[in-house]
């Protein structure tokens, strides 16, 4: 059981939230006008990179940390809709002082309007005078603020409401929308699982793009630990979303898919600290940001039946388990969608990774580091080791190094060596041994058999030696 037949992460912690009153944060931008969107402002993402925002987050100054380089769309959350159409404005709105941040850095800024009442959600779509307000609120909005589209999240809708009457009023919605731009963009936040009555087709056809909701798959209704995003393991997992859930949207226009993935991870107290073990309890929602660092503290683990990283700790004579996705289940994910040529990637969400750059480094290297370039033609001017990524890894990971010019014209290349050994010292792979010319070089280790572990790479030209460790996690 996984949600969509329970509440999702992003129902959660909207629902936790607006329980706490919190204070935001005031807005210290110099201006009240919001700018429109920067259009000559072009970035090097080969796919589309769509983060929420929440409203708990923008309290925090997360946007402080966001590299703006590396996303094409934040999503506003939230924008909350009333069962007459009508549509509330976030905590603080409007958030001026980061709007126009975005928008000056190119990155589009989307409304996410919200309800998981199915009895509203009902209403809203099939009764004409709430459907009327609602259209026309969010066009308003849109165009009020400067806003550069809308992302619905209707959840826990009737059965009887998920093929052609959602897909109808996403239709209408759309075409709407489109009336103020058609550069203007509506997206449906979709469910990773078809429990019945959906049409993923038609609803992808209804608009622009769909935002797939990859994860949640465990969480605080389950009886066994595990990953709130599998890549793999059980009937459910997000390779099943992709290849068999939204399988005919993808053979047809991949272009029309968001592959959602988890900036958090679910935390219970269990049975024991194995893999799968029985649940005595859910803890919380753990954000990348704490997860990361904890995780070194009790010993990173990764499951091979799933693709997930995790670790557990005892605290008196009670198991706890943390299970997140890091840097090497998220490149798996993103290697994923970047196979099936879908429209691009985003998370739930933006903030969770707090200071921490892991993940951020992660979307570089994917999507706009070209990792099948081998050689650069820039000369670099030292000879250096870089660190191996993603870190921990399995089964492989990328070791960059650069070699300068030497002194002297007629020495034109040097002898370049670069292996890996044990922990023991043993030497285990030799990767590079021969003469190399000036440049910057990166080379893929695949660590095949190897058991788990502390490795360490070397790399050797002339008398230079420098070394550095990896963790391998199979």
């Amino acid at each position: 059981m996984i949600a969509q037949n329970n509440k999702s992460m992003h129902q959660f912690e909207q629902e936790y939230y607006s329980k706490q009153n919190q204070l935001v944060k005031n807005i210290t931008s110099n201006s009240s006008i919001i700018n429109p969107l920067n259009t000559l402002k072009q970035n090097n993402l080969s796919k589309s990179v769509f983060g929420y925002y929440p409203d708990w987050e923008y309290s925090r100054n997360a946007h402080l940390n966001f590299d703006y380089n590396l996303l094409s769309h934040i999503a506003v959350f939230d924008f909350e809709a009333s069962s007459n159409g009508s549509i509330s404005e976030p905590p603080g709105w409007p958030w001026t002082d980061f709007i126009n941040e975005a928008h000056s850095n190119g990155v589009k800024v989307i409304m996410v309007v919200v309800n998981f009442n199915k009895a509203e959600i009902h209403n809203i779509i099939t009764d004409a005078t709430a459907r009327w307000i609602f259209v026309n609120r969010v066009k308003g909005l849109i165009d009020q603020y400067n806003l550069d589209g809308v992302n619905i999240d209707f959840e826990g809708l009737d059965i009887s409401d998920r093929g052609s009457r959602i897909n109808d009023f996403m239709s209408e919605l759309t075409e709407t929308v489109h009336g103020l731009s058609q550069d203007k963009e509506v997206s449906f936040a979709a469910p990773a699982v078809n429990w019945g009555g959906w049409n993923f087709e038609g609803l992808a056809a209804s608009c622009d793009y769909l935002f797939v909701m990859g994860y949640d798959f465990f969480g605080s209704w389950s009886n066994t630990t595990g990953p709130t995003a599998p890549l793999i393991g059980n009937l459910y997992n997000t390779s099943n979303t992709i290849n068999v859930q939204y399988g005919s949207v993808i053979n047809n226009t991949p272009e029309k898919i968001i592959l959602g993935v988890p900036y958090y991870g679910p935390h219970w107290t269990a049975e024991s600290s194995s893999e799968g073990a029985n649940v005595l309890a859910f803890q919380n929602a753990v954000r990348f940001r704490d997860a990361e660092g904890e995780s070194l503290v009790h010993g990173l683990k990764w499951s091979t039946k799933y693709k997930n990283s995790w670790y557990s700790y005892l605290e008196g004579f009670t198991n706890h388990q943390v299970w997140f996705d890091n840097d090497s289940s998220l490149g798996l994910k993103y290697d994923l969608a970047i196979s099936k040529n879908l429209k691009g990637v985003g998370m739930w969400a933006l903030g969770y990774d707090g200071a921490r750059t892991e993940l951020w480094d992660l979307i570089e290297r994917k999507f706009i580091m070209p990792v099948s370039v081998v050689v650069e033609n820039i000369i670099p001017n030292e000879i250096k080791l870089f660190q191996n990524y993603p870190n921990p890894f399995n089964p492989t990971t990328i070791i960059k190094y650069s070699i300068p010019s030497v002194a002297t014209s007629h020495d034109l290349s040097q002898h370049v060596q670069l292996k890996v050994f044990d922990i023991l010292g043993k030497e285990v792979f030799e990767l590079v041994n021969e003469e190399k010319s000036a440049g910057s070089y990166q080379v893929e280790f695949n660590s095949k058999n190897l058991p788990s572990g502390t490795y360490f790479y070397k790399l050797s030209v002339g008398n230079f030696i420098q070394t550095k460790k990896m963790m391998l996690l199979q």
